[in-house]
């Protein structure tokens, strides 16, 4: 069984109105820009949505560990999502998926 990397980001956008965010349009983003800098290897990433977020605009979602490093690296390089300025937080990286739990629940999930 695979180790994997737990990402809670938040997409920050310039003119948020202007786009449509879905775990798929996400996740799309994301392998895209994988893809993008990193070639194929980058475009082969396992990643899957563990929590969702529309109102805040905030997502967890994991991926295995031989891949944190460029996952991270393309969300930090990633300057557009669906043609708006943007940039990801990343607010916080774990190994465990524990800590979103408890985060998003008890205080995201009210809002969301």
């Amino acid at each position: 069984m695979s180790d994997y990397y737990y990402f809670d980001v938040k997409l920050k956008l310039r003119n948020p109105e202007a786009i449509i965010f879905t775990p798929i349009f996400f996740r799309s983003c994301v392998l895209n820009a994988l893809e993008s800098f990193f070639g194929d290897l980058g475009g082969k990433t396992n990643m899957d949505i563990v929590k969702f977020c529309d109102k805040q605009q905030r997502i967890v979602f994991r991926v295995p560990e031989e891949f944190f490093e460029r996952t991270r690296t393309a969300l930090s390089l990633i300057g557009h999502y669906q043609e708006v300025p943007c940039h990801f937080q990343v607010i916080g990286t774990s190994k465990t998926a524990l800590d979103f739990d408890k985060d998003i629940s008890a205080k995201a999930a009210r809002r969301c």
